[in-house]
């Protein structure tokens, strides 16, 4: 990639510290329930001396509290932020901004509740301003749920990758946690590759993956390994021609599975079922689909309301499926394809050369 900086020889470890030991959020109440900065100090000078990053009265303390310890590891190079589970949520009112390339959080199934989220808000912004071009995969974000305002609240975004900084990237590394009730679940920004979720849920959102149009050095490598998106009104819109693969995953009960595909989507080995589709469910602008192994099926006996399941903006625009199986693929006119574009089936001819155009040169 152009502007991505060339591997430089790896820096001597740094001596251990003390510093470097697992941070807490010091300060937070973690009961489920509102505490403004208003309920604790007189005014905001008082409120930051203890957290320099407040912003208004009406900050939660646990918000205040976990960016707080995030800061802190930031400031001393890296390290962990261990957030206890307590049995009730964290209160979050404003984005907790995490930088994926020096900083670990991990849950133990805490609860981070941003139902008070306002309009537009994200939840955790990861973001690698003022970290070393390389270092993600030492850090993870893992043991979360992340609980938002509901799919209503307009433009709520649960997971958001953006990093301002040429030519750093927001490389996160997400595992084992859920996220629902936003807007959208995720969402990529500028400067996000090579991100992975792993072991995780998303739910009860209107786009549980989306990547908008015109995004600049983004989009290289989205894997989803063993996930379940659903109960959703889209899974996946990919406007911004990512490269996205879904391994294992299951993906289930949305109006649309994948709409807007404008890049390379691999299902491999997926589980995809929906009930019998008012819209067409999969939809590719310019880009391709291919599913290697895996079940899609429509469950239930209702009739056929589609003319087509597999729809395309292009003759350019194509489907590729290697030993997918299926069940119950009806529609009104019999056929799946709606638009110019194509539904290839690779039914694995026998070969003992190689394929035309695979032989040694």
């Amino acid at each position: 990639r152009p502007g991505r900086p060339a591997p430089a020889t790896p820096p001597r470890p740094e001596a251990p510290s003390a510093l470097r030991g697992a941070l807490t959020p010091d300060g937070a109440i973690a009961d489920g329930a509102s505490h403004p900065l208003s309920a604790r100090f007189p005014d905001l000078a008082a409120a930051r001396a203890s957290f320099p990053h407040a912003s208004a009265m009406t900050d939660e303390l646990d918000w205040c509290a976990l960016q707080g310890a995030i800061n802190r590891a930031d400031a001393q190079g890296g390290g962990a932020v261990q957030v206890p589970n307590g049995g009730r949520g964290y209160v979050l009112n404003r984005t907790l901004v995490v930088n994926p390339n020096k900083v670990t959080m991990r849950g133990d199934g805490s609860l981070l509740d941003f139902r008070s989220l306002p309009a537009g808000g994200r939840a955790v912004w990861f973001k690698a301003d003022g970290a070393p071009p390389y270092g993600h995969e030492k850090h993870v974000f893992e043991g979360f749920d992340l609980l938002g305002p509901g799919r209503e609240q307009p433009d709520c975004i649960g997971v958001f990758c953006q990093t301002d900084t040429p030519p750093l990237s927001s490389r996160v590394q997400l595992r084992d946690c859920v996220v629902r009730s936003f807007r959208v679940g995720v969402e990529l920004g500028h400067r996000a590759y090579l991100v992975s979720f792993s072991h995780c849920s998303f739910y009860d959102s209107t786009f549980v993956f989306r990547a908008p149009a015109g995004l600049e050095d983004a989009g290289e490598s989205i894997t989803f390994n063993q996930c379940a998106l659903f109960n959703s009104y889209c899974l996946i819109a990919n406007m911004a021609g990512c490269g996205l693969r879904f391994m294992g995953c299951s993906l289930d009960y949305a109006s649309r599975i994948v709409w807007d595909n404008n890049g390379h989507i691999d299902f491999v080995s997926c589980h995809i079922e929906f009930a019998p589709p008012e819209e067409v469910p999969f939809h590719n602008g310019v880009g391709r689909v291919d599913f290697h192994g895996g079940f899609l099926q429509i469950n239930g006996d209702g009739e056929p309301r589609v003319a087509g399941l597999f729809a395309s903006n292009v003759a350019d625009a194509t489907y590729h499926m290697f030993g997918l199986r299926g069940w119950n693929w009806g529609t009104t006119t019999g056929k799946l394809a709606v638009g110019p574009g194509k539904i290839y089936w690779h039914a694995g001819a026998e070969i003992d050369a190689p394929p035309a155009g695979y032989g040694r040169r």
